[in-house]
């Protein structure tokens, strides 16, 4: 049978491996008193786990390379065993012009709340304010709702090239 047919089935020895790993991590808490020796166990305990995450990092690395190469883009989520995944794309953003952004992002916050029939403006400073942080995290602008007030960040800001990369959202 090969991996594409049942692709769970070469991880199955991995996740068995993986859950008498976790018992010994149970049996571990259980222990009251260290001496030397069993903390030197727990040491190596941790960090062969530490090495198995590198590596299953790496692993998922390469395979989410390989499969955003082959497939390219996919137009909507699938639905895997116990979850969904789509491939996103995106780009890294860096060195912000946030003065100019921010001073266009209130520009366009103002036009939008003046009233067009009386020139009356509905929105109090506050609610301004309020609403302009819609558009930015702690040191980053939000993309997708810049785009909402027609401003392409990439205008303000070096723009990194494009990654795509796998989202895998777990069915609860």
């Amino acid at each position: 049978m090969s991996v594409l047919e049942n692709p769970t089935h070469s991880l199955q020895e991995a996740f068995t491996a993986l859950r008498s790993f976790e018992s010994d991590i149970r049996e571990m808490d259980n222990i009251s008193n260290s001496d030397y020796a069993s903390v030197e166990e727990m040491m190596q305990l941790a960090s062969d786990a530490h090495l198995i995450k590198s590596y299953a990092t790496e692993l998922f690395n390469e395979l989410q390379s390989m499969l955003t190469e082959k497939i390219g883009s996919l137009p909507t989520p699938v639905s895997v065993d116990g979850a969904t995944v789509e491939i996103k794309s995106g780009s890294a953003r860096k060195t912000w012009d946030h003065k100019a952004l921010m001073n266009e992002v209130s520009r366009r916050i103002v036009d939008k709340s003046v009233d067009m029939e009386t020139g009356e403006i509905t929105m109090s400073s506050q609610e301004m304010i309020q609403q302009a942080m819609e558009y930015m995290g702690v040191s980053y602008w939000k993309v997708g709702n810049l785009k909402d007030l027609h401003i392409d960040a990439d205008d303000y800001c070096e723009v990194g090239e494009p990654k795509k990369s796998l989202v895998i959202r777990r069915d609860k």
